[in-house]
């Protein structure tokens, strides 16, 4: 290791030494500002000390500027710096124009294309510290800067010339500020430098990397804004951290499956660049390098560049205990996929012999690798912008399928405004039809939307709009699977329930263009003692905000008849009276509510807002950061956060209609984190005084919802089911290896299909089948209580990949049982699934609303 330190040190040195003294003495040092140099021992600078150091340098140096700034979730600054050579700056704006050109090559003649091959930039970003918890990357990105800043190296000047960087310093600002702060509170206690008690972005903590294509996030936007809409990169490079027990770094190429729908020449792009970097760092006498190990390329949740014409070069550096030293001995090292950490293999040529492991070795091998692969990008910068352009080039001509349509007539209209929303995030250009027109045979009506394939996103239009078929890759043959890194599903039309068609023959249409697909106008129709509508989520959101204004909302429970017309039960209902509140609420959510007149009138039920609590562990879950983003963002529902000490207390009947417990096992709610190994506030979880509180909650009327492994805990307490998969699909070894069980049954990310019991309440404003997202969840045998969505298939997959699915057939996946005088309802799968399956938001939503609805006054 000490070696390897000194050979980074006489690097930097060396292109440090020529830097012109003049300029190089104006230009402010990381030391100078933040007063210890970058890397060193438990020390960390916070985000306000990066973005000092970052105005300061755009101050002083010509080859650097902010080039925009946005806002995170929590009002932090976002910057985007742009570092190139000073000739280049004064000309930032052509290349960045030229580049767009090439990003859209439709009209472009050859000789045009390739004049602006031979004059442009290679255009490469540098996203830095997406995960707060791997602290490195952000301190990094100042010592880079600097050294690109200041350095008359060769070298250096070269890649000034040839390429414009983007740098984002810090890709989760809050979260980095966050840490930060916890980790120098942390200093000298037992657990110096380890696990952070809260998710370490705002809403979904490690997750935030995993919204490239459904860009709910303050951070996903203000990236699209200011780096990927605006510069178009043909290069990426994302640097991240890893277990401690593994190589040093890993690079490219990564383990098979791809995303089908990613142009083959960034798959050999992203090998050779990766391979580069890789070549370089064990040339520089630095161990422990792997490549074509651990990830792969298949969800595009983690990569938009290869969906867009250029590459994403994860790099992963070995992690220490925040900027705390460790010590590891050799043989403690582990085996991840494709790699064994103490063997010599082709990917892994020359293992690191263990021994002490700190922030600045981490903080030489990103500098080192992000230098090999800005120096690729420069070097070989015509083979990056002709590759660019001749991938943009094949985007444009795709054939299959010719165009998606999603019509104008949809059941959910905030749904289907939703999924043309990331279809805009994704830069995919969508059209309306002035007039109805006919595809494949079908009618479509004035005011349908057209996603021609035709045009440079369409690969990422296809691949979201597509069935996924993940193969089956084992660990060897006739062995158990080998895990994907992600999940293996992302067919937004089934996750948002949406009627999207894919058309095989070309058709004409009198289009336009739209840059924005807003919610289709609702408003009233007809005249009644009540205005009905319906109970999609747009119903469900109308419902709950016209309840906030003080409306009477009403849910018949019973089908009805008016004029002749039949409403089915479930419908919801406020008095003619409240037109006036009405009205804007419906024209903005798109709810088509309807004059009705009944007499008698249906079994009705009285909705008030109900009052929710929802369950956050010290242990930290994404889950629960995503519940609490939906409803702050999605469907603005009104909640108390509720903490282990909270629920230890008691008497929650008096201040809650329903509690929910998000995604995670009844060990980590109930232990929480153990005494000694964590600040003792943040210690103890539910434990029994907990468990026995919730269990009083539901005896006395409270409605305790749980989700996917939550439910575990449910179960312990009394609900009248079974998971037969308790035991499937376990890990095996380093968290890497799935043990032989999963050969049995095995859905690591999916979408399935459900029968649903429509007479049930939850099931309300559900079709006849809904789908649900499995993810290592539970599948019940029920001996009591009702079902409400249940497999009824041997194979129950719609997208993705699904192992043993004859173990879910008759089982069920949504269930509702009593106690006491209250309800226990399980949802064995992720109703609110990273923000995406709005399909089952519906259920969960009637969950709420049902804890707290009554008989209406005088029935």
């Amino acid at each position: 290791m000490k070696l390897t330190r000194i050979s980074s040190l006489v690097l930097l040195t060396a292109l440090l030494a020529g830097s012109a003294p003049v300029r190089a003495a104006e230009i402010p040092t990381p030391e100078s500002v933040l007063g210890f140099k970058v890397g060193a021992d438990r020390k960390l600078a916070d985000w306000a000390q990066i973005v000092d150091y970052f105005r300061k340098l755009d101050a002083a140096a010509e080859r650097v500027k902010i080039d925009g700034e946005g806002k995170t979730t929590l009002g932090k600054p976002f910057l985007a710096v742009v570092i190139t050579s000073e000739k280049n700056m004064g000309n930032l704006e052509a290349i960045r124009q030229a580049n767009l050109r090439l990003s859209d090559p439709r009209g472009l003649s050859d000789e045009e294309a390739a004049k602006l091959v031979a004059t442009g930039k290679t255009i490469i970003a540098h996203n830095h510290g997406i995960h707060a918890t791997e602290v490195a990357a952000p301190q990094t990105s100042m010592e880079l800067a600097y050294l690109l800043a200041t350095s008359q190296d060769p070298r250096i000047l070269e890649i000034l010339d040839k390429t414009v960087i983007i740098m984002l310093p810090g890709h989760n600002p809050d979260g980095t500020q966050m840490v930060v702060d916890w980790y120098k509170k942390s200093l000298g206690t037992p657990w110096e430098g380890q696990e952070v008690p809260f998710l370490y972005h705002h809403y979904n903590g490690h997750d935030n990397n995993r919204d490239w294509y459904m860009f709910t996030q303050a951070e996903s936007q203000a990236t699209a804004n200011l780096l990927y809409d605006r510069w178009k990169p043909q290069i990426v490079h994302d640097l991240h951290q890893m277990g401690s027990n593994a190589a040093r770094i890993f690079a490219p190429p990564y383990v098979d499956p791809w995303e089908p729908s990613v142009d083959p020449s960034l798959i050999a792009a992203t090998n050779t660049i990766g391979t580069y970097i890789a070549a370089r760092l064990t040339a520089e006498g630095k161990v422990g390098v792997a490549v074509n190990a651990m990830y792969d390329g298949f969800s595009p949740a983690r990569q938009y560049p290869v969906n867009h014409g250029g590459v994403r070069i994860l790099t992963e550096c070995a992690s220490a205990r925040m900027a705390t030293p460790i010590d590891l001995k050799f043989e403690n090292l582990g085996i991840g996929i494709g790699y064994d950490a103490k063997k010599a293999t082709w990917n892994f040529p020359a293992p690191w012999m263990g021994g002490t492991w700190r922030l600045r070795d981490i903080v030489d091998y990103q500098i080192s690798a992000s230098l090999a692969l800005l120096e690729h990008g420069a070097r070989n910068h015509d083979y990056w912008l002709s590759n660019f352009l001749a991938v943009n080039r094949g985007a444009v001509a795709r054939k299959e399928p010719f165009a998606v349509v999603v019509s104008a007539d949809q059941k959910d209209p905030v749904t289907a405004a939703k999924l043309l929303e990331v279809m805009k995030w994704n830069a995919v250009e969508v059209q309306k039809a002035k007039a109805a027109f006919t595809a494949d045979g079908k009618s479509y009506p004035a005011g349908s939307y057209v996603i021609s394939m035709q045009q440079p996103s369409s690969g990422i239009a296809k691949s979201l709009m597509e069935r996924q078929k993940y193969p089956d890759i084992r660990q060897y043959p006739g062995g158990p699977p080998q895990r994907p890194y992600d999940v293996t599903a992302h067919t937004i039309p089934l996750l948002l329930n949406v009627d999207a068609v894919a058309v095989k023959e070309p058709f004409t249409a009198d289009l336009e263009k739209v840059s924005e697909a807003p919610i289709a106008k609702g408003g009233i129709t007809g005249q009644g003692t009540h205005f009905a509508f319906g109970h999609r989520n747009s119903d469900l959101m109308a419902a709950y905000r016209l309840m906030k204004a003080g409306v009477a909302v009403t849910w018949a429970t019973e089908a009805f008849t008016s004029a002749g017309k039949s409403y089915t039960a479930g419908t919801l209902l406020i008095p003619s009276a409240a037109r006036v509140k009405a009205l804007p609420v419906f024209e903005s959510l798109g709810v088509k509510a309807e004059g009705v007149r009944f007499k008698p009138a249906p079994k009705m039920l009285a909705l008030k807002t109900p009052r929710v609590g929802l369950y956050q562990s010290f242990v930290a879950s994404m889950d629960e950061g995503w519940t609490r983003f939906i409803f702050d963002k999605s469907l603005s529902l009104d909640y108390t956060t509720l903490h282990d000490r909270d629920i230890r207390g008691g008497a929650l009947r008096a201040k809650f209609d329903a509690i929910i417990l998000p995604d995670s096992t009844a060990k980590q709610m109930v232990e929480g984190h153990e005494k000694g190994k964590m600040a003792e506030e943040f210690t103890g979880g539910l434990g029994e005084e907990g468990v026995a509180a919730l269990k009083a909650f539901v005896e006395a009327g409270g409605t305790l919802v749980a989700f996917n492994n939550a439910t575990e805990l449910l179960t312990q307490m009394g609900a009248p089911v079974k998971n037969v998969l308790a035991g499937f699909g376990g890990r095996r070894g380093g968290g890497n290896s799935l043990g032989p069980d999963s050969a049995q049954f095995y859905c690591p990310g999916a979408i399935l299909d459900t029968k649903v019991d429509q007479t049930h309440p939850l099931a309300a404003g559900l079709d006849a089948r809904s789908i649900v997202w499995f993810e290592g969840s539970p599948a019940f045998e029920v001996t009591g209580g009702k079902s409400v969505l249940s497999y009824d298939s041997d194979n129950s997959l719609l997208s993705g990949w699904l192992l043993g699915g004859k173990l879910l057939n008759g089982k069920s996946a949504l269930v509702e049982a009593p106690m006491g005088q209250g309800k226990l309802v399980l949802f064995g799968f992720r109703p609110q699934y990273r923000a995406q399956s709005w399909a089952t938001y519906i259920p969960m939503v009637n969950a709420l609303f049902l804890s707290s609805a009554a008989a209406p006054a005088g029935k």
